[in-house]
């Protein structure tokens, strides 16, 4: 029994609706929403990017300690929490997305890596990858802008991730890319993709939260940006069974892959792309 009741994890998203500078007021959203859906005895509860300070600033510099707010309320929940935050480190800031268990106890902490517009006026960048053993499944964790990057999805999974989880707050307009980069990294990877954004509030946010299968398949959403919240059990069978049906690692050619390394980060300029197609690489 034990065994298979490592072999399903159920997560729990919120579509968060978060006030920018209003620490004290999100804060107090948070815990009355985390109670709630604590009760539906979900493994993991999630909340996205930067979900208490927003991107005021000035309030992030002046916030309380935001890992202890969420410390004492898996604790207060029972409830492991996933979340997006700021977290000050040595007078430096970052954008960060940590996971505590259901004793409150700090899992793991990721800093984004791939900074977006305003963010890098005051965030430093993350540089380490991180996997989150919990209940005999391994989950990533990458942020928002991430996602756009196979670069750095691709070595989580081939590290073992059964899950990546993408605290996010992608703007209105740009759902359908949201999803797009999502099923990409899950089918690509075949693992489960968690595309987890903000609601709209005082800022307008393209919500759409959803779960991606291992086939690149859409398993659960939020059709609109409006708050809300959804559960799926995730099953490491089904990844198993997907893998088994499409075997794309058997079909992998590192050698051929190789011989264009060079190619991967080069600029786009046109000079470069004249030269690629006057003549065969």
């Amino acid at each position: 029994m034990k065994k298979e009741r490592m072999a399903l994890l159920k997560i729990g998203l919120v579509q968060l609706s978060v006030t920018e500078g209003k620490i004290e007021q999100n804060c107090a959203h948070i815990r009355e929403l985390a109670s709630a859906y604590a009760k539906r005895e979900v493994d993991v509860l999630c909340f996205p990017e930067l979900c208490i300070s927003g991107y005021d600033f000035y309030r992030a510099e002046h916030s309380q300690d935001e890992k202890l707010f969420f410390s004492a309320l898996a604790k207060e929940c029972n409830t492991a929490i996933l979340a997006g935050i700021c977290i000050k480190e040595d007078n430096t800031y970052y954008d960060a997305a940590c996971m505590w268990d259901e004793t409150g106890r700090l899992l793991g902490t990721y800093k984004k890596i791939h900074l977006w517009d305003k963010e890098c006026g005051f965030f430093t960048r993350g540089e380490e990858l991180i996997l989150i053993p919990y209940r005999g499944w391994k989950i990533g964790v990458l942020i928002c802008a991430d996602m756009r990057f196979f670069e750095i999805s691709t070595p989580l999974a081939n590290m073992g991730a059964d899950v990546i989880v993408y605290p996010s707050a992608w703007i209105d307009g740009w759902k359908d890319l949201l999803h797009l980069c999502a099923r990409m990294r899950a089918a690509e990877n075949q693992i489960y993709a968690v595309a987890l954004n903000r609601a709209s509030g005082d800022v307008r946010y393209c919500g759409g939260t959803a779960v991606m299968g291992p086939a690149g398949n859409v398993l659960c959403a939020i059709e609109d940006d409006r708050e809300g919240y959804v559960e799926l059990q995730l099953s490491k069978q089904e990844i198993q069974n997907v893998r088994d049906r499409l075997e794309w690692d058997g079909m992998k050619l590192p050698h051929i892959y190789q011989k264009y390394e060079t190619y991967r980060y080069a600029d786009k300029n046109l000079e470069h792309y004249s030269l690629l197609t006057a003549k065969p690489l």
